[in-house]
């Protein structure tokens, strides 16, 4: 999806860097990675643009969903939780809301260990059919 793009404050790197793979050499641990299961599904639907995140064994509270301007953040922090189930205890990733987007009536559901954040699209950019006159 072109509109929903993930926002990246990574701004250490230069060209050659990134050109090489040698973006993260700084930061890259010296053993193997685990695994981040945290990839969330990003959808553009016809009337809206949905972020889906696993996250399971953890409560509503747990969440912190913020809008800045036009970057919205889903975050959490489950390191209170004892008999949490998900992939990490602290989880923080932010988003680049596209113009089209009404950000006054975004939502969001945590249900059976899924949190889907709704950002609907302005009326203007719904699809509409045109009468031929």
């Amino acid at each position: 999806m072109n509109a929903l793009s993930l926002f990246s404050n990574n701004t250490h790197t230069d060209i050659f860097d990134r050109l090489f793979g040698f973006d993260d050499i700084w930061t890259r641990p010296l053993v193997k990675e685990i695994k981040d299961y945290h990839n969330p599904v990003v959808k553009d639907l016809e009337d809206r643009y949905e972020i889906s995140l696993i996250a399971p064994g953890l409560e509503k509270k747990d969440f912190n969903i913020t809008l800045e301007g036009n970057r919205i953040t889903i975050s959490y922090d489950a390191s209170d939780n004892k008999e949490s189930y998900a992939y990490a205890t602290k989880y923080s990733k932010s988003y680049t809301t596209p113009p089209d987007c009404d950000i006054e009536n975004i939502s969001a559901l945590y249900k059976n260990g899924v949190m889907v954040v709704s950002l609907p699209k302005a009326e203007s950019a719904k699809p509409r059919a045109i009468k031929v006159k």
